[in-house]
């Protein structure tokens, strides 16, 4: 039986050796290359099955390989190696089609995981997760922007790293933090989500980090923190931006040196969970606005994860109008469908409060209609009557071109027309908006 091929390169001869030397030991056919030129041209000669690139090389970087070696054979797997701290080429590089990463410095089963993802596929808890069409650990849904959203969370979960999550309202945050959690080596660990929105600011530090009784008028006894409480699991503190500033303080310090000190005592404890945050609006803003510490922000920020709002990817509304069908049917009876023209007012519609907003009004028009067929004159009828009991007045339901226009002039506005940070907002590949731009006759 051929042994599988495997291409090493590297600059670095200590780490280009050491992986060479374990690779063989584990059968393969190992070669090896000092940048991306002579691994591009041993990949030509020898047909390789799997590479291991150092994404900084010299004459050709390993992004660069990596885009030749997947044009020269497509079925090719490919580990990237990174140095801390360089998670954004680490993106960059799985978006153009890396299998894994691994980073400096690491260890013989480090490597040898990586090389196994690469060549059995995604993680069981991954296959696992991806139940009926379009649905994966609950967020539903086909488009670009959700493929890509999937990519990102497999691609954190590998790791320890601290992830922002981004997105407005209703578009699915802590299903996203889940979804990481579930996928980790810490699935079977506590996974605590807090939202910062409705803890009392008085009560915020001793909710997180815990308190030693006495330590305050009200501290009749000890109390363990949440991060505490998680152990090895995970902790996702959403709508951060509402921490207190001393408490964003004490935060900091604990992720920086992964210790907790309780409020009024001496002797700090050790802080093993993993720490996901999350927003609804920009950071950077709230850093600005004197709201949110920068050493904090950049301390989150390491990787961050932008959900698409729903009118970005409203393909993905008949894909999700059919989920809420059939999650809220009726005990016993047939599952309610819409019929295309009621498919096209939902599509129609931007949904300002996103998937949220439009699991609500299915569930609304399901109790207020149970007909088998629900029509396009009664989906209209409710969300006209929806919102004028919200004090909105009745709206004209746009033509999808109309509100994809308004959409994507709205994200160029707040990135200051700098049309790699909208398409980036949009959850858009930037050549993806160049086209939709032109298509729109949206001037320069």
């Amino acid at each position: 039986m051929e042994r599988p091929k495997v291409l090493v390169a590297d600059d670095e001869p200590t780490i280009r050796d050491t992986c060479v030397r374990i690779l063989k030991k584990q059968g393969f056919e190992v070669f090896s290359a000092t940048n991306g030129v002579e691994a591009i041209k041993i990949a030509k000669d020898q047909g390789i099955g799997l590479a291991v690139l150092d994404i900084k090389m010299p004459e050709k970087d390993g992004i660069e390989t990596l885009v030749e070696l997947k044009k020269l054979r497509p079925d090719a797997r490919v580990v990237m190696i990174t140095a801390y701290g360089t998670m954004e080429s680490v993106i960059d590089a799985m978006r153009a089609g890396a299998s894994d990463y691994i980073t400096k410095p690491f260890g013989m089963k480090d490597l040898l995981d990586s090389v196994h993802r690469a060549f059995v596929g995604r993680p069981s808890a991954a296959r696992a997760a991806v139940g009926v069409e379009g649905e994966f650990m609950g967020l539903v849904g086909k488009s670009p922007p959700m493929l890509e959203l999937r990519r990102m969370i497999e691609l954190v979960s590998r790791g320890d790293a601290t992830v922002l999550i981004v997105g407005e309202t209703g578009t699915g945050k802590e299903l996203v933090a889940r979804a990481i959690h579930k996928m980790s080596e810490r699935m079977d660990e506590p996974f605590i989500p807090i939202d910062c929105s409705v803890i009392g600011e008085r009560i915020a530090e001793s909710e997180l980090f815990g308190h030693k009784k006495g330590s305050f008028t009200d501290a009749h006894s000890d109390k363990v923190g949440l991060l505490e409480a998680a152990g090895k699991g995970t902790v996702f503190l959403d709508e951060i931006t509402n921490i207190p500033l001393h408490v964003q303080a004490k935060l900091l310090r604990a992720l920086q040196e992964k210790e907790i000190r309780p409020i009024g005592g001496t002797e700090p404890r050790k802080l093993e969970a993993r720490v996901l945050a999350a927003s609804n609006s920009d950071l950077s803003e709230a850093v600005r606005a004197g709201r949110f510490r920068e050493d904090l922000f950049y301390r989150l920020h390491v990787v961050p994860i932008y959900i698409p709002p729903l009118r970005a990817r409203k393909e993905d509304i008949p894909l999700l109008a059919d989920h809420f069908l059939k999650k809220y049917a009726r005990p016993y009876m047939p599952t309610q469908k819409l019929e295309s023209g009621a498919i096209q007012i939902l599509l129609s519609f931007d949904w300002p409060g996103n998937v949220r907003e439009l699991e609500s009004f299915v569930r609304m028009v399901m109790t207020v209609d149970p007909a088998p067929v629900i029509t396009k004159a009664r989906v209209e009828q409710l969300l006209v009557e929806s919102y004028r009991m919200k004090g909105t007045g009745p709206q004209r339901v746009r033509s999808l071109e109309e509100a994809e226009k308004e959409t994507i002039l709205g994200a160029l506005s707040q990135a200051g027309g700098d049309k790699h940070k909208a398409a980036k907002t949009l959850g858009l590949a930037v050549s993806t908006l160049y086209r939709k731009l032109k298509k729109l006759g949206i001037a320069r």
